[in-house]
């Protein structure tokens, strides 16, 4: 049941982050407007309620099995890590517990004032942050160029000539970032404060992940034709035939 909720949100996390924003906008105003009466408390309840029950679905999201598959995108000629549910949960969190600091904000005055105006500030700026990212969706992709890494925080690329060779190896099986390795580290391009060698696999079974990076890191006549369906279609069937396949649960 859970993980079927979870596709729904994947699938729909436009329209559902839209929804979840005019609606904390809604509750805002209605904090504003009720400011002192007792139907607050009942409004910051709402508040506390909607935040506690996304931030326990986004546990139980991030702690899922993950798929042993990968997104094909031909428009940007791309395999794409699956979207995260666990992000979604996690900007829609956000958004609802701006609504308390701007209930804050409107009764406070003197250095109070300038501390919630502060806070509210800091808060909107990773709401707006968590928010893009949730709406982009796919933040790890394989184009015929290299690994990309995508994030509003930062960029990692790295040329498929920059890897080790017979790397990465398989992590464990809960892993949740793959480490990578380098013979050339001066051809890997990094934007921002992100790891230069560590991958974010949160989406995507470790295993199959780290035996399609390691595919084409050995294979470069196959990469010109990442991102189309038959290209896709070859590399389940090899990694079907090698001894990528069947993966185990990640998560027993």
């Amino acid at each position: 049941m859970l993980a079927m909720i979870d596709a729904f949100v994947v699938r729909r996390r436009r329209p559902i982050l839209v929804i979840v924003m005019i609606a904390t906008a809604a509750l805002a105003l209605a904090l504003l407007l009720q400011e002192g009466s007792p139907k607050t408390v009942d409004l910051f309840a709402v508040v506390v309620g909607s935040a506690v029950t996304l931030l326990v679905l986004s546990v139980l999201s991030w702690g899922r099995s993950r798929p042993a598959v990968l997104v094909v995108d031909s428009q940007r000629r791309a395999f794409q890590a699956p979207p995260s549910a666990t992000d979604v949960y996690f900007a829609a969190a956000y958004v609802v517990l701006l609504c308390m600091p701007i209930a804050i904000l409107s009764s406070s005055s003197g250095q109070d004032l300038a501390w919630s105006l502060f806070s509210c500030l800091v808060l909107a700026l990773l709401v707006v942050l968590r928010v893009i990212d949730a709406w982009r969706g796919a933040h790890l992709r394989l184009r015929s160029e290299g690994v990309e890494v995508r994030t509003t925080q930062s960029s990692l690329f790295v040329p498929w000539d920059a890897l080790q060779a017979g790397h990465p190896q398989r992590p464990s099986l809960r892993a949740q970032q793959l480490t990578l390795s380098y013979s050339h580290p001066r051809r890997v391009s990094r934007r921002g404060l992100g790891p230069k060698k560590r991958l974010r696999i949160d989406t995507v079974h470790p295993w199959f992940i780290a035996d399609v990076i390691r595919h084409y890191a050995e294979h470069a006549e196959h990469r010109a034709a990442i991102g189309t369906p038959d290209e896709y279609r070859r590399l389940l069937a090899r990694l079907a035939g090698g001894t990528g396949a069947p993966y185990p649960d990640d998560n027993p």
